[in-house]
């Protein structure tokens, strides 16, 4: 039987290879990056990406609902929404017809917040590119998509289980 500890470098080195650790290097550096630029506004990645998704609904204003887009639990969206509005870069409105559906709308800062999130995203995938060429860009972006395709079909149901479960415990 092989011991595994006798080249500790090797192995740390095979390690941080594998797709799955990259990947998760390379979000982190992009969370750090994202939440030191967008401290200026208070708010955190996570909180600029539902700006953003605000920012690109019609009159900036969106069904809370459709928040749940981004994956998260229902109870995550709320935290996050409610962060947001405690900072004023929201407001939240009832619908008039049905008190239970909730609109969500940016406010002025939050409209600053969202600009400057983008900003970022395309500072963020110019310096990405620039380590590239052109077709490299290219063949990149096609196997992010398809990547992030395939998780989305065959991790959803899997977290939307899981996430159930510990709804109702």
């Amino acid at each position: 039987m092989e011991d595994k500890r006798a080249a500790p470098e090797a192995i740390i080195a095979e390690f941080i290879r594998k797709k799955p650790v990259m990947l998760d290097f390379i979000s982190h550096k992009l969370d750090v990056y994202n939440n030191r630029q967008l401290a200026a506004f208070g708010i955190t990645h996570s909180q600029a990406k539902i700006l953003v998704r605000i920012y690109h609904s019609p009159d900036c204003v969106t069904a809370q609902s459709e928040l749940k887009a981004f994956g998260r639990r229902g109870s995550t969206i709320t935290s996050l929404l409610a962060n947001l509005e405690k900072n004023g870069l929201i407001y939240r409105r009832s619908n008039e017809a049905d008190a239970r559906a909730k609109y969500v709308g940016l406010t002025k800062k939050g409209h600053e917040a969202a600009c400057a999130a983008l900003g970022n995203i395309s500072r963020l995938e110019e310096l990405i590119d620039s380590s590239l060429t052109g077709a490299e860009a290219e063949t990149l972006q096609a196997l992010l998509e398809k990547v992030c395709d395939t998780l989305h079909e065959r991790l959803s149901e899997d977290i939307t289980n899981t996430e159930e479960r510990n709804d109702n415990t």
